[in-house]
């Protein structure tokens, strides 16, 4: 708009030449300059790219749009054409045409106006046609979307008409459906439930058949059938004449079980039959095989018809009776073979080591582990179930070996041989055998284990009896109380120089060792050494009247400390509880009832007869036996007194004097000092080298010698110190005169040297 009113006043003022009218264009576009100025770069570049958006421009034209926006940005004037070049123009164009007057000159003005117009607004007129041709699309467009909307509603409302009527149509047949399921499970369930009422005809005429076969493939599935139709009635008791048919079903289980149990147990008898047994001991090859042999072939038929019975056996009384029935005479046909040729067999065992009766009960024992062993497989070759039937079977087989047995260990009286009869049950039976092979062997273990206590039974009488008459009893012979010359003649048998009931004790502890239990060998140990501890000290009493009081004493010490090595490595206490009666208060009781005769009658808690009732009860007391402590308490007791003996021996001159000491007021002379060391020490040197040489007899090891002697030693020495004490109140001279050897001496000759 400022450059339109510039352009007008410049026509207005008369500009005649061209040369004026170049000089008034910078004028007239310096407006257009700064007001393009205020723009910035960024905006133009924005509307670039929007242009772009709509119409692509080509690189000419782009490079002209910002080569204006950098004219626009930038302080300095426009390049508008000088006057020179507007005279170039001017003279080009006077020469096709030359401008004679005003108004050629606002004709040519309104050409370069228009052209100059038309070269600025040609962009956005270009670009306003453009979107006039998008505006004109976009209502297109618009026009097209909105009929496309109206067949869209109407395709829309057509289509919920159309839904709604499906819905309706798929509900109807989805009822359709379900009623036509159900029907169908009614006439299934009314099909299903009416075959339990339509087979009791097809059922019966099999079972009547002649032809019927118990092994054929009908049979288990009519047995099934049957079994089932039976519970469906029972489950249903509601329906129309359930109780009848239940009746006749039931018939039908029994006709089939009995033709079942016939077929079985003919098949046993059969087989039993079959093995015809020579009279020949068991362990043979050929009878064994007959035995086993014909049974195994018929073992897998006979098991699956078991095998339906065992599994119903539990619901079902008829199916349990039915399988009784089939173990009874299973077991009675099995015992029936095996009882005879068992029989004959231990009878020869028997006969052939009669003079070895270990061997006779291992091998007894051993064939009848065999024979237990098959029988528990044959038996599972016909049926899956163990029963009662089957123990005592396998109990009666083994019970023919408890015939023999019992009559034999009741007449052996040799410990001995009832300890290696325990000992081969227990060991070679029944942890070696029973233990080692599971249930098969259970009937057979029982009576292993009843043998077995028969025999600890029977051994531990003869041991309480072999203790009272070999121990207790034992009157030792000059030849067992030959000690110390036994000890001097060097037998090679150490064993040899022991004292018999030493030797026979721990000989009768290692039998019941290894062939009792620990409570058996408990009571019996502490009675054996109760027993033995008793005969050494009788012993004992002897060699003290016989010989010596050192000899007798070393004795005792020297089988005491053998009796303690040797039950060392038992691993068990030799103590027992020995429970008695005390009637010690009967007597006070009755005395005080004598002595109140006249409250008896008295009607009151002070009546003589209830005191004596309360007070006269015998009590249980409880005592404890231990042997093993017995021992070393007898050893610390005979040790004390003998190292008090060899004290009293050695230094007995010492110990006179200082006891007379205690009665004498007035001083003692001192060759009474002399004559007692003298004496002393005589005495030390006649009895000291007696004593180590029993030791070194009796006891045989240097560093018990050792320990037994120090507290000897020391004895003495203390006795001598007490002499000391005393002979230091005399003078010097005396003193030297006593000669009281010094405490080294003493040691050096009190010295064990072994």
């Amino acid at each position: 708009k400022q450059w339109y009113q510039r352009r007008v006043a410049i026509t207005a003022g008369g500009i005649e030449t061209s040369e004026a009218f170049h000089s008034c264009i910078p004028s007239l576009i310096m407006p257009l300059q700064i007001s393009s100025g205020a723009v910035q770069s960024k905006l133009v570049k924005d509307k670039l790219v929007r242009w772009e958006e709509v119409n692509k421009l080509e690189d000419d034209q782009k490079d002209c749009i910002l080569q204006l926006a950098t004219w626009s940005s930038q302080d300095e004037p426009l390049n508008v054409p000088s006057a020179s070049d507007a005279r170039c123009t001017q003279r080009k164009d006077s020469e096709s045409e030359c401008i004679q007057n005003s108004q050629q000159f606002h004709e040519w003005f309104h050409l370069v106006e228009q052209s100059m117009k038309n070269q600025q607004e040609s962009g956005y007129i270009e670009y306003m046609e453009i979107l006039k041709e998008h505006q004109n699309r976009c209502n297109g467009i618009i026009d097209g979307i909105g009929v496309t909307l109206t067949y869209l509603s109407q395709l829309s409302e057509q289509y919920r008409v159309v839904s709604h009527t499906t819905e309706a149509l798929h509900d109807s047949c989805e009822m359709l459906m379900q009623e036509q399921t159900n029907l169908e499970e009614v006439r299934n369930s009314i099909s299903h439930q009416l075959v339990f009422f339509t087979e009791h005809e097809t059922i019966g005429t099999k079972l009547n058949s002649s032809s019927i076969n118990v092994m054929g493939e009908a049979f288990i599935p009519m047995l099934m059938k049957i079994d089932e139709c039976v519970s469906f009635m029972k489950d249903h008791p509601n329906y129309k004449e359930s109780e009848s048919y239940l009746a006749k079903y039931q018939q039908c289980l029994a006709r089939a079980l009995t033709i079942l149990r016939s077929y079985i147990v003919s098949t046993i008898k059969s087989c039993a039959a079959s093995v015809l047994l020579p009279n020949v001991p068991i362990p043979s090859d050929p009878v064994f095989a007959q035995l086993y042999s014909k049974f195994q072939l018929q073992g897998p038929r006979v098991k699956a018809l078991m095998e339906q019975i065992e599994e119903k056996s539990e619901k079902n009384m008829d199916y349990l009776q039915v399988m009784h029935d089939c173990y009874t005479c299973y077991c009675y046909q099995r015992q029936s073979l095996l009882l005879p040729s068992i029989s004959n067999e231990i009878d020869r065992l028997s006969k052939l080591h009669s003079g070895d009766q270990c061997t006779f009960i291992r091998l007894a024992c051993m064939m009848l582990i065999r024979i237990c062993e098959d029988e528990f497989t044959l038996y599972h070759c016909f049926f899956t179930k163990s029963d009662v039937q089957l123990q005592g079977l396998l109990e009666t087989i083994s019970s023919q070996l408890y015939d023999y047995f019992r009559p034999m260990v009741i007449k052996q009286v040799h410990l001995e041989s009832l300890a290696d009869i325990c000992s081969v049950l227990k060991n070679d039976v029944l942890e070696d055998q029973v233990h080692r092979k599971g249930s098969s062997l259970d009937a057979f273990g029982l009576l292993a284990l009843q043998m077995l206590e028969d025999a600890q039974e029977r051994l531990s009488f003869r041991t309480q009896a072999f203790i009272q008459s070999d121990i207790t009893n034992f009157a030792p012979s000059a030849g067992d109380l030959a000690y110390p010359e036994k000890l001097n003649q060097n037998l090679s048998n150490e064993y040899g120089m022991w004292f018999p009931t030493v030797r026979r004790t721990l000989i009768c502890l290692s039998k019941l060792y290894r062939c009792t239990n620990k409570p058996v060998f408990e009571s019996l140990a502490q009675e054996c050494l109760s027993a033995c501890i008793g005969s050494l000290k009788h012993a004992s009493h002897l060699l003290e009247g016989s010989k010596s009081v050192i000899d007798s004493q070393l004795f005792l010490v020297k089988h005491l400390l053998i009796l303690r090595e040797q039950i060392a490595p038992f691993n068990v206490s030799f103590s027992v509880s020995e429970v008695s009666l005390d009637f010690s208060n009967i007597k006070i009781a009755a005395a005080g009832l004598m002595t109140n005769t006249s409250r008896l009658f008295t009607l009151s808690s002070n009546n003589a007869f209830i005191e004596f009732m309360l007070q006269g009860t015998p009590q249980l007391t409880e005592k404890l036996l231990d042997s093993k402590k017995d021992v070393d308490v007898n050893l610390k007791e005979v040790c004390t007194e003998f190292i008090n003996a060899c004290s009293a021996l050695l230094s007995s001159p010492i110990t006179v004097f200082l006891a007379s000491l205690e009665n004498k007021k007035e001083p003692v002379p001192m060759e009474t000092y002399r004559d007692v060391v003298s004496d002393a020490s005589q005495r030390i040197s006649n009895k000291l080298p007696g004593i180590k040489k029993s030791m070194r007899l009796y006891l045989c090891n240097e560093e018990t010698e050792a320990i037994l002697f120090r507290p000897i030693r020391k004895q003495v020495m203390a006795q001598y110190q007490a002499l000391r004490n005393e002979i230091e109140k005399l003078e010097e001279e005396d003193q030297f005169i006593v000669n009281c050897p010094s405490t080294e001496q003493l040691t050096l000759t009190l010295s064990y040297d072994g």
